[in-house]
């Protein structure tokens, strides 16, 4: 009776001599016994699959004088017909809801303790690698996200990027992509239509032929309207020149599409007038030059260029400039100096750190530092001084 329930959640077949292999059903795991014998099998089975366990081997086995509390009544077999679609379903929602929108790493898939809470909730789980995750789920999602992008893309007309280059931690260099632009229903949209590595220098050719490749790629070159970065002059320098919108070529197709619909002719849109009308007006080299009015395909960032507005505002204000710098200071210390944090947890209390590219950062730095008392301050303060003479 028990050899023939065991059937129902493991794969068994013969590979050694007297030896044979079971593939838990359940739980996609291979385990190995002598041939007639069970013994790892239902180790295997009452440890990890307890509910199962009991419903095959009630009262056959000398395990199951265990008690049996909080084991629903009700608990039917789990269907296996359907356990591989049940599966990947499961699996695909880690990936897109846990993993990529809560940016939690991938080799949290493979930590005892999550698989351990998935079998709590699903006991169909099938633990997942992260080897897999990257190089198989990972990339289907891609493709399928790309693929929307690509027919939203499509049924446009104009679009907007925005680029920027950051760093991270380990000083490997980026540059990302977004594209914007308004909908069929007057919604406005953005996706992320590329994030590169970018390993060679921050030059302006660089970044303009690595945009060049990616708009290529989703066929909007063309498309472009203006293009948002910061102003760094690799920036200004790049998109000076190329992937301009040409209005006016734009505005003569409209117009001829516009004759072909109507069955219009060229001279229905000429204007006549009498030579007696003309006026010779002289012409200067200087009337030739580029129109400063003209739209340049590229702009600022709004918020950048405030800080860059802030930065050489606070410059030029000494007694400004010498404040901020104690205060960095003193910032800096109470992020060194283990004495000094444990003053400020003692006060349930944190200085903010100063970040050069945002100005706001100053303001949270000096606010942080206004909301200690005047007392704590000083002794802070003197720490500061004794720690800053050990460095």
């Amino acid at each position: 009776m028990a050899g023939k329930n065991w059937k129902q959640y493991f794969d068994f077949c013969a590979i050694e001599k007297n030896r044979t292999n079971g593939l838990c059903k359940l739980c996609r795991r291979n385990y190995k016994d002598k041939s007639g014998v069970f013994s790892n099998f239902l180790k295997h089975l009452k440890r990890q699959h307890p509910l199962e366990y009991n419903q095959v081997f009630n009262n056959e086995h000398e395990y199951f004088t265990e008690d049996r509390n909080g084991i629903e009544d009700g608990h039917e077999p789990i269907d296996l017909t359907n356990i591989k679609e049940k599966e990947n379903r499961i699996i695909l929602s880690i990936t897109k809801n846990l993993i990529i929108r809560c940016n939690l790493p991938l080799n949290l898939v493979e930590k005892p303790a999550f698989r351990d809470f998935m079998k709590e909730c699903s006991l169909k789980y099938r633990p997942v690698s992260a080897k897999r995750l990257k190089h198989d789920i990972i990339p289907s999602l891609k493709s399928i996200v790309l693929t929307r992008i690509h027919e939203k893309l499509d049924t446009t007309d104009h679009v907007t990027l925005t680029v920027d280059i950051w760093s991270d931690r380990r000083c490997r260099s980026f540059i990302g992509i977004t594209c914007h632009f308004i909908d069929q229903n007057i919604n406005p949209q953005a996706y992320l239509i590329d994030f590169l590595r970018l390993k060679s220098f921050h030059t302006s050719e660089n970044i303009q032929q690595m945009t060049d490749e990616v708009l290529e790629r989703f066929n909007i070159k063309k498309k472009v309207f203006r293009i948002v970065t910061d102003n760094a002059s690799s920036m200004i320098k790049a998109y000076k020149f190329g992937l301009s919108f040409d209005t006016e070529n734009i505005e003569v197709d409209e117009r001829n599409q516009f004759i072909t619909e109507n069955g219009l002719t060229i001279e229905d849109f000429e204007e006549h007038f009498e030579p007696d009308d003309l006026q010779m007006v002289n012409m200067n080299s200087s009337d030739f030059g580029e129109n400063e009015d003209s739209p340049s395909v590229r702009l600022s960032c709004f918020a950048h260029t405030l800080q860059l507005c802030i930065r050489d505002g606070l410059k030029n204000v000494p007694y400004i400039s010498k404040v901020l710098e104690k205060c960095q200071i003193l910032g800096k210390c109470s992020n060194q100096s283990s004495k000094i944090a444990d003053v400020l947890e003692e006060l349930n209390k944190h200085i903010s750190k100063m970040n050069i590219t945002r100005w706001n950062s100053e303001y949270m730095l000096m606010k942080s530092i206004l909301s200690i008392g005047k007392n704590d301050l000083h002794s802070i303060v003197k720490r500061s001084r004794r720690y800053l003479r050990t460095l």
